[in-house]
């Protein structure tokens, strides 16, 4: 069965489920010193999986993304406490998005994930991430505006502008193409 992403919602799905995810990551009983190492593990888990449906969205293969989610897995596996990391993380999925699976100019790149990115990062600095819920909400407010790139940048086809063709008149078309040779 030949079924269209749909990429809007399966990244607002992505999102809240990373969101849900976080919260599990936050509950009693997991030690602090191992945290640092799940949130992080848990975005690198985020980014890669967006990063697959990215490739396989644009026609792009596994070998094409995997070199920058192993830069960001080893450097996030070294210092998953620091900021710069998380920062990364952004820059990571741009590069992906921008540069791998929908590439454009340098400039358009730059524009399109200025925006999305920054934009993103500035609804988690100003959501305000101080209890776990609020970063539950914060991954899923940041999904929203990634979910933008595909309402602003890369449309998806558009529809025929008339009405669908009889499938009897083709099918008749057809065998009238097949007789004549």
């Amino acid at each position: 069965m030949n079924t269209p992403h749909r990429p809007i919602r399966t990244t607002i799905i992505l999102g809240g489920l990373g969101g849900l995810a976080f919260l599990l990551t936050s509950l009693p009983g997991i030690p602090m010193g191992f945290r640092p190492w799940l949130s992080f593990g848990l975005v690198w888990g985020l980014t890669a999986v967006y990063a697959l449906m990215l490739a396989r969205w644009s026609g792009h293969g596994l070998a094409d993304i995997i070199f920058p989610l192993l830069v960001l897995g080893g450097l996030g596996a070294a210092l998953p406490r620091a900021g710069v990391v998380f920062g990364l993380a952004l820059a990571i999925l741009s590069w992906i998005r921008s540069g791998i699976c929908y590439s454009r100019s340098g400039f358009q790149a730059l524009f399109r994930e200025g925006f999305l990115c920054g934009g993103g990062g500035l609804v988690l600095a100003l959501w305000g991430l101080s209890a776990p819920l609020s970063w539950a909400l914060g991954i899923w407010l940041f999904s929203l505006v990634q979910a933008l790139f595909f309402v602003l940048f890369e449309p998806g086809p558009r529809l025929p502008a008339g009405p669908p063709a009889d499938p009897f008149e083709q099918a008749r078309r057809r065998i009238e193409e097949l007789l004549e040779g």
